[in-house]
């Protein structure tokens, strides 16, 4: 156990030659259900299958799979530039993102430091999006008020229950087996909503400095893409917290 972080556990690693079929059958995997739900606006499964395939997998694989994903779905659905940048900067950094915290897996204990920060992200993100709402902070047309201030709401109390129902849990079932899968289960829930978002948000930097638009123009794409944002994030809530724990499970006994 050398070089490995206490609390943390040193997972088994796939071969080269296997790392390499199964990314490819990854990346064929999600292309096509990519391609099978593409007519249903909001929904997708690409989110939970490429989240766990990389925390069980590791974050090279989950890197690599992301940006052989990025570059495939262009040959399916067409080359457009701001479309190529977004996914081949998002995708990597999301399969990296859960095959780091594919460290945690075989944890018995999670670590102090990580409970202490999912606590902090949450609450924050929390406390912040239920401020914004409250104030009416931001300026915006009245025709996008509904639909910004409601995501707004929903994303401030999903990340607040996310971070009371986890404490809870730490508190009054301390070293129970199903406590620790619970808990695991909060943060790739939460992590996974918070990549939808910034997925969302990075289109919305993105898009506008790509295509030349003006200011007024930024405004109305980034306020626009909160149509897509909204049933994008309940999808992945809800994917990943019934799908990840059975998905994981199964992908982990290829290791054994």
């Amino acid at each position: 156990m050398n070089g490995t972080p206490r609390g943390l556990h040193r997972r088994k690693v796939l071969s080269p030659a296997k790392e390499i079929a199964f990314t490819a059958l990854t990346c064929a995997m999600l292309i096509g259900v990519q391609y099978a739900l593409y007519a249903l606006p909001g929904v997708e499964c690409v989110t939970v299958l490429l989240a766990c395939t990389a925390y069980v997998f590791g974050a090279r694989f989950g890197f690599f799979t992301g940006l052989c994903f990025a570059l495939l779905r262009c040959i399916v659905f067409g080359f457009y530039i701001q479309v190529v940048i977004l996914y081949c900067i998002y995708f990597p950094l999301f399969g990296l993102v859960f095959g780091l915290a594919g460290r945690l897996k075989g944890t018995k204990k999670l670590p102090l430091s990580f409970k202490v920060s999912l606590n902090a992200v949450c609450a924050a993100l929390c406390v912040a999006a239920l401020c914004i709402a409250g104030t009416g902070a931001l300026k915006i047309a009245p025709v996008y008020e509904g639909m910004v201030y409601t995501l707004l709401y929903i994303a401030g109390v999903f990340f607040g229950i996310a971070a009371l129902t986890f404490d809870c849990i730490w508190i009054f079932c301390r070293g129970g087996e199903h406590a620790d899968r619970a808990m695991k289960l909060i943060f790739v829930t939460s992590a996974a909503a918070l990549c939808t978002i910034c997925f969302t948000l990075l289109d919305d930097a993105l898009a506008p400095l790509i295509l030349g638009l003006s200011e007024r123009g930024a405004l109305a794409y980034f306020y626009a893409s909160f149509a897509a944002m909204l049933p994008q994030t309940v999808c992945t809530i809800v994917t990943v917290a019934l799908l990840f724990v059975p998905i994981t499970q199964t992908l982990d006994k290829i290791l054994r």
